[in-house]
């Protein structure tokens, strides 16, 4: 009898808890949305801003390999060629969605793991050497 009435008792509150949890949970979504839509769209903005980046370094490039074609045709050819790979690169980057970009890298990182874990640690002493540089250059500016 004892045990039946705590089961009586138990089910009501496991069905608040229960409603409880349902309402934290649809609450945190929605306002988790806003928070990812602003991540996506500042996402997508430093894609657009990278892909530019890249667009520019390939024209760079490109009035490079013109100076070099008189002198060293072959040398201006390859150049050129890198120039056009670059802007092949850009415009693949420009027209590819943020979320496109995130499950190519998980499909890479699947695939070939030792490889993203090296470009991932490659990419990490960059950034810190640069931050480094950076903040020695604030520092003293007269360097």
């Amino acid at each position: 009898m004892l045990r039946s009435n705590r089961q009586v008792l138990a089910r009501p509150a496991a069905g608040r808890v229960w409603t409880i949890t349902e309402k934290a949970s649809a609450e945190l979504a929605k306002n988790i949305e806003p928070a990812k839509r602003t991540a996506k769209a500042l996402a997508e903005d430093q894609k657009a801003a990278g892909a530019r980046k890249i667009g520019d370094v390939a024209q760079v490039v490109h009035g490079a390999a013109g100076q070099l074609h008189a002198e060293l045709p072959q040398v201006a050819k390859s150049i050129d060629d890198a120039a056009t790979a670059l802007e092949r690169a850009a415009i693949r980057l420009h027209e590819r969605s943020v979320d496109d970009l995130i499950g190519s890298c998980a499909t890479f990182a699947r695939n070939q793991p030792l490889a993203f874990f090296g470009i991932a640690a490659l990419t990490g002493f960059l950034a810190a050497r640069f931050l480094k540089s950076s903040s020695d250059r604030a520092r003293n500016p007269e360097r």
